[in-house]
């Protein structure tokens, strides 16, 4: 499956012949249509306390922002009372000594409580939707932007891995945009030179999810114990559609809090690069196949768009309960890097990624000691309730051939999240006008382990469209 290309840049090959597992395998539904932000509880006037990070590339500057989510919400369970530091799926308080039995029969219980709940769960109509008034929920919102702005600049707007955040972006994000718009780039999927390129970006935008990082905070009282991924796609629309026309059209900084403009108000939404990671590339799938005009182009990071249910039932959703068992609080900053540096998932990773992790994935137990313990800014129940979506990577294998913007895959060499080597070389020429390149020696959770590697084939992904060779 593997066709080794100059400079090094493998790809999988064009799939041919019958696709191995037949669409539909769920039934099509629309996404529920968006209304206007309610708004009535703001979230607070700053992001909330994170440690300084490195700043942006010289001639960009940061900020940040709250940005109105999707309402209503496509499930009633969706939201609800819970902040950080609550868990829906627990019938008592965990007790301050328990043996592995005991623990592992405490987290199958609520285990079993997520997945009962969010099973149950209906997508209901917008009319039912509305009537039931649900609470606005917040995204959290980074901004860099080019100081010096160049007219038709792009827009990135960048989605991250379930359990994960959007601050892991950075490192990724540094790299490419070091680059002086001119710097030659290559060929995406071969790696063979282009010249005479001039990408130029003028704005970035990374999300946190409604239930992941800075965003727990801002929603803190307002989650729910269930999620559906369809929501995740409508709050990239919403964002696109509904808040981006106004803020880059106005002059000077934007707003802490970012407002939501009906599209009638004669703005038009911008053209942005959709580029997402894991769970945040199916939610891009899904958001462009439902407004394919808001995208100009997609660059999808190992999507969860595989045909199989890979939070499988039969082995008693063991993503669900991988959430759940995972270790959620630390005396301190230091003792949580040498607790899990070593950790296989944690130990391929770049330096500056793991930085980030330690920084802004981990939040202090108590705000008024920022020295003292900590815990998971995404806490162990919410990543739960959002891997628990039973079809969500069955629908994105559904929509992948109705893309027909360019569509850049970004594969691991270790495809077993992808569902092995067979499935994961038809995912990536679904769509229409499909590419796709592979760092053969990363896995999964590959922005997190080669942010470089990985800057520099989405460099060679956006000088490939600029040089107008895509479709060549």
């Amino acid at each position: 499956m593997l066709a080794t290309r100059p400079l090094s840049v493998a790809s999988y090959p064009r799939y041919v012949g019958a696709s191995q597992v037949v669409s539909p395998l769920v039934p099509h539904r629309n996404l529920l249509p968006l209304r206007a932000h309610p708004a009535s509880s703001p979230p607070p006037p700053a992001h909330p306390d994170r440690p300084p990070l490195p700043p942006p590339p010289a001639g960009w500057e940061r900020s940040l922002h709250a940005a109105p989510a999707a309402w209503p919400k496509s499930i009633a369970e969706a939201t609800g009372p819970f902040s950080r530091a609550d868990h829906p799926f627990r019938a008592k308080p965990a007790p301050a000594k328990e043996s592995k039995e005991e623990r592992a029969l405490r987290i199958a219980g609520e285990k079993d409580a997520c997945m009962r709940l969010r099973l149950a769960a209906d997508h209901w109509s917008l009319e039912e939707g509305v009537a039931a008034g649900q609470a606005g929920q917040w995204m959290a919102a980074e901004r860099w932007k080019r100081r010096e702005r160049v007219p038709g600049g792009l827009t990135l707007v960048l989605t991250h891995a379930c359990g994960l955040q959007k601050e892991h972006w950075i490192p990724l994000m540094a790299d490419l945009l070091s680059r002086d718009p001119g710097t030659p780039g290559g060929e995406f999927g071969t790696g063979d030179a282009i010249g005479g390129t001039n990408v130029a970006v003028n704005d970035v935008w990374m999300l946190d999810d409604t239930h992941h990082g800075a965003s727990v905070d801002l929603n803190a009282g307002r989650l729910g114990p269930a999620h559906s991924w369809s929501d995740t796609g409508r709050d990239v629309i919403n964002f696109v559609e509904h808040v981006l026309p106004e803020v880059q059209a106005a002059e000077g900084e934007a707003p802490w809090q970012l407002a939501w403009h009906d599209r009638t108000a004669g703005r038009t939404a911008p053209q942005v690069v959709g580029i997402g990671h894991s769970y945040g590339a199916s939610a891009l799938v899904q958001a462009a196949n439902a407004r394919p005009e808001l995208f100009s182009s997609l660059f999808l990071i190992e999507p969860m768009c595989v045909p199989l249910m890979v939070n499988f039932p039969d082995k008693g959703y063991p993503l669900t309960a991988g959430a759940l068992k995972r270790r959620s609080h630390w005396p301190s900053r230091e003792a949580a890097a040498a607790a899990v540096r070593t950790n296989p998932m944690f130990a391929s990773w770049d330096e500056a990624v793991f930085a980030t992790w330690l920084s802004h994935s981990l939040v202090p137990s108590d705000p008024a000691q920022p020295d003292g313990p900590v815990e998971l800014a995404t806490p162990t129940w919410a990543e739960a309730a959002v891997f628990s979506d039973p079809h969500s990577t069955l629908r994105g294998w559904d929509l992948l051939p109705n893309l027909e913007m360019p569509t850049g895959f970004l594969m691991a060499g270790d495809e077993v999240w992808m569902a092995g080597e067979k499935l994961a070389g038809e995912m990536v020429w679904r769509p229409k006008r499909a590419r796709n390149e592979r760092i053969m020696d990363a896995t999964h959770l590959l922005i997190q382990e080669k942010p470089v590697e990985a800057a520099a084939s989405l460099w060679r992904f956006l000088t490939t469209l600029d040089a107008g060779k895509w479709d060549k």
